[in-house]
């Protein structure tokens, strides 16, 4: 499992930023931490919002992204 700053970066220079589950959100309470992928450029969600919103984990955003 790569670290999260690793992966930060990674998207960075991709245009995208890796956003996590506030501490205090109720999802983070009831599904445990959870991430998206937002395109810089547009605003919007690329990976982490199929079934709710940061339903992504790290090693599934690593997968996809980081190579």
């Amino acid at each position: 499992m790569m670290p999260e700053h690793s992966i930060r970066s990674a998207l960075i220079k991709q245009g995208l930023r890796l956003e996590k589950n506030g501490a205090n959100s109720s999802s983070r309470q009831r599904f445990g931490v959870g991430y998206m992928v937002i395109d810089a450029r547009t605003n919007s969600v690329v990976l982490g919002s199929k079934d709710r919103p940061y339903d992504a984990s790290l090693d599934e955003v690593a997968a996809h992204y980081v190579t």
